[in-house]
């Protein structure tokens, strides 16, 4: 139910701030950072943060679909919101402390996995978190009666159950998908020309193309190649976090499941 562990950390002090942005997928992620620990819903929008001075935040990211195996409460209702972590535990400042003292990672994240495991709730999401790991694995899979078919339900069980445990509506989910295959396309510079790449991606024309991406990304895409060209430093567009991390046997805290 977990899909990675993540840590973030900057040290500015001294220098300008910095503007992070992120297309990100329709996660759940619990993030720990001194004094702002926080449930951060599933973002349908461009997520942009301006990092100052020092810090570090040590995370957890929810598969897709995954939210309501620890959470009760409605993906929908956490869908573009931050909430305190403390609305969702009790010791939350105590916690806090556990997870950012420790040197190590492995030993900070060891408090999360002991900590999500507590909080596992007898709640089956297989269907959405299959329904959303469906999506990001297949490319023609495009368009909400496509997914319905495959997973064996009405479009409509799909729409509920993407409000209820996803958070986006199933076409966002799909777009925001294709998108960030784009994307990754276009920044990895294997991207066909415009119109074929619009057309891989499920679009009729590459104006709609075009004015999706630019919503999502804050670019057209010829304006977000031309950005990287400007400069070609990595930055996170499509769903990365800095030392992200799937659970493991090895070396990271192992994964959990119901």
């Amino acid at each position: 139910m977990v899909e990675s562990y993540w840590v973030g950390r900057w040290d500015l002090v001294g220098r300008p701030p910095h503007v992070t942005e992120l297309l990100g997928d329709p996660c759940v992620h619990l993030c720990v950072e001194r004094g702002a620990s926080r449930v951060v819903g599933a973002w349908t929008k461009r997520w942009v943060r301006t990092l100052e001075g020092e810090g570090m935040v040590r995370a957890v990211k929810l598969r897709a679909g995954a939210v309501r195996a620890f959470l009760d409460v409605t993906a929908a209702s956490l869908a573009d919101r931050i909430v305190p972590l403390g609305d969702f535990i009790d010791d939350a400042a105590r916690f806090e402390r556990e997870v950012l003292e420790p040197e190590d990672d492995e030993t900070a994240f060891a408090q999360w996995t002991a900590r999500l495991r507590g909080m596992l709730r007898p709640v089956d999401v297989a269907l959405p978190v299959g329904a959303c790991a469906a999506i990001a694995a297949d490319r023609e899979l495009t368009s909400v009666d496509a997914l319905a078919s495959r997973l064996g339900v009405s479009p409509r069980v799909v729409q509920r159950l993407f409000r209820e445990h996803v958070g986006v509506t199933p076409k966002r989910a799909i777009m925001r998908a294709r998108l960030q295959q784009a994307a990754l396309q276009i920044e990895k510079g294997v991207a066909p020309n415009l119109a074929r790449l619009a057309a891989d991606l499920g679009y009729t024309d590459e104006a709609h193309f075009n004015r999706d991406f630019k919503a999502a990304v804050g670019r057209t895409p010829r304006e977000f190649e031309a950005s990287l060209e400007a400069d070609p430093a990595p930055r996170p567009t499509s769903g990365g976090h800095t030392r992200a991390r799937r659970p493991s046997r090895q070396g990271a805290p192992p994964r959990l499941s119901r």
